[in-house]
């Protein structure tokens, strides 16, 4: 060890200044010193790689990985490159010991952590970006996907963002809480026990709160018929699919979409991909360009709801989704609150004719194409080159590379609600490219 900070040797031999003074070291002091330049290079290591640390821990207690805080102590001091118990377990263990990601429409969150923990570069197949989501997070919720699409009318017909979805199911004075849930203690650094919306630590707080309350909810109506589940049970059995059908695992919501994304769907049958989204059909679904620039969303609304007083009840009940591609032209799609029977050619007829009907009265002479026919148009040379029939059905677009997706879609595009657009909206478009 060298040290020239000292004008007087510690051995009791004078140094001058600038010179070097050496110290043999013995046995245990070396020993102390090689682990304290150890920890400080590991420490420089974990400050380097940040939160890629937290992403490895979080993604190895969801795929049900053992911590102890043996093995944690380990790794933090250097000792061994693993977070978790490196060896083997029971496989029916490890199954219940994953833990569930839950999210709130946090689609473009897993692709951030991809992006920065992974790879810089996400596949260009869409189902292998799903594949990859899946193998970090094998079962996630999205609170939103579960209140726009899996919960009752009554919590269908709330604002679907995080802030006032968690009061509506928490504060005892919002008219719409019906839940009757008390808010678990929580308590900052600051001692506070009250956060705001887009602060991590509270957003995180509310997305766990709004998935228990109601997925507790939805337990409720299924124990009515002859159930007896509690959240706890079912989330260990992810087995028997009650997890899909009751509280949409592996669903995520696509923002500015009409689709849902379904990290599931690549294990199924080729073209069985992602589905529409809330309810809404492929029969009822359509593009629309040629439109003047001036139109508003606010104008398209309205003359959907002309005349609907006087036309059949299921037209009055209609509610409308309206993504714009660009100034000219846009998607909309009808659809009910318990969705639209698939095997109801009459109905669905009905609503086509009108949507198509009032479009014409009010916007002139605009080309409206159905879902699948302006899809079947817009890749016809995609279709040609990659297989044939790979547009035999709707769904499955998802299934062609990730870029083209999402220049349709709008995957990446984030506007300023996490809403989709009401009747009570502004002019305010959204933009699929």
């Amino acid at each position: 060890a060298c040290d020239n900070s000292n004008p007087i040797n510690g051995e009791g031999a004078a140094v001058m200044r600038n010179q070097i003074r050496v110290v043999r070291l013995s046995p245990a002091e070396k020993k102390r010193r090689e682990a304290r330049l150890r920890q400080e290079a590991w420490d420089k290591l974990l400050r380097d790689i940040g939160f890629t640390t937290v992403f490895q821990a979080i993604s190895h207690a969801c795929n049900g990985k053992a911590f102890t805080e043996e093995q944690t102590t380990s790794f933090l001091d250097g000792l061994s490159p693993e977070l978790c118990v490196p060896k083997a377990h029971d496989a029916k263990e490890t199954e219940e010991r994953k833990i569930p990601l839950v999210i709130h429409n946090g689609l473009q969150d897993l692709m951030f952590l991809l992006t920065h923990c992974h790879d810089a570069t996400l596949p260009e197949a869409f189902e292998d970006t799903k594949k990859i989501i899946r193998g970090f997070f094998p079962n996630v919720y999205d609170t939103k996907v579960l209140a726009e699409e899996y919960s009752d009318a009554i919590v269908k017909e709330w604002r679907t963002a995080l802030e006032p979805l968690f009061d509506a199911t928490y504060s005892t004075g919002h008219p719409d809480n019906v839940l009757s849930r008390r808010v678990p203690p929580i308590m900052n650094q600051e001692e506070r026990g009250q956060g705001q919306a887009h602060e991590a630590a509270w957003d995180a707080f509310m997305t766990g709160c709004v998935f228990n309350a109601l997925c507790n909810r939805i337990l409720e109506s299924k124990n009515g018929l002859n159930f007896d589940l509690t959240l706890d049970g079912l989330l260990r059995d992810s087995a028997n699919g009650l997890l899909r059908e009751w509280v949409g695992m592996n669903k995520l919501y696509m923002h500015c979409s009409l689709y849902t994304i379904d990290l599931e769907s690549s294990s199924g049958p080729a073209g069985l991909n992602d589905p529409l989204s809330s309810g809404l059909s492929i029969d009822t679904t359509f593009h629309i360009s040629g439109i003047d620039t001036t139109v508003s969303t606010r104008d398209i609304f309205q003359a959907l709801a002309t005349g609907n007083e006087s036309e059949e009840e299921a037209i009055r009940l209609l509610k409308y989704e309206i993504v714009w591609v660009d100034d000219a032209s846009f998607f909309v799609s009808a659809r009910l609150v318990d969705g639209i029977p698939t095997d109801d050619l009459e109905l669905t007829g009905l609503i086509a004719s009108h949507v198509r009907n009032a479009l014409h009265r009010s916007l002139g002479d605009v080309d409206i194409l159905s879902l699948g026919d302006y899809f079947a148009k817009k890749y016809a040379a995609v279709e040609t080159s990659q297989s044939p029939g790979i547009l035999s059905s709707l769904t499955s677009v998802a299934s062609l590379p990730f870029r083209v997706l999402g220049n349709v879609l709008g995957l990446g595009k984030r506007g300023a609600s996490d809403n989709s657009v009401s009747s009570e909206s502004a002019n305010k478009r959204r933009r699929l490219a």
